[in-house]
């Protein structure tokens, strides 16, 4: 009788071994998609593509998202991060607000090539987004996740009110 019983417990064991070990698979695979979605924006210098430190840059997301736009800090390394609203399929990028006083400043030029359309969320995060640069001949390569804004700081000589 007691080589039954420990057949039995030994199959009970290797089962909850197992669940064990599929379980947080599982989990993760179910719970993925739930996950917030984040994008990293680069702001580069249109000119000589280093990075443009402590600025910030709004991105306007679509449809019916409100409030209308995330504004992004990017730190001295001229990156940031946001997470991407639930819902939003679309969004098209903005320079600003100016830190500081007088947040309603020019903070600096855009070099972006116009877009005809607004950006998908989902191209974004499966291969990334690389506008045209108008300032100058530097280029970046698309990274999943990222996007790059192309700028120049604003020269001193030019007005900054919008």
């Amino acid at each position: 009788m007691t080589v039954p019983l420990k057949a039995k417990r030994a199959a009970q064991s290797t089962g909850l071994r197992m669940l064990a070990i599929a379980l947080p698979f599982v989990c993760t695979a179910l719970c993925a998609p739930l996950a917030a979605q984040t994008i990293t924006i680069r702001l580069l210098n249109g000119k000589t593509g280093l990075p443009l430190a402590d600025k910030n840059v709004t991105l306007e997301w679509s449809p019916d998202y409100s409030p209308p736009g995330s504004v992004i800090y990017l730190g001295k390394d001229g990156i940031g991060t946001v997470n991407v609203p639930i819902g939003s399929e679309f969004f098209i990028m903005r320079g600003g607000p100016k830190i500081g006083k007088e947040p309603y400043r020019i903070p600096f030029i855009n070099c972006n090539a116009p877009m005809s359309d607004m950006i998908q969320v989902s191209g974004v995060l499966k291969r990334g987004y690389v506008p045209g640069n108008t300032c100058g001949k530097m280029t970046a390569v698309p990274r999943p996740g990222e996007i790059v804004f192309w700028a120049t700081p604003k020269p001193w000589w030019q007005p900054d009110m919008q």
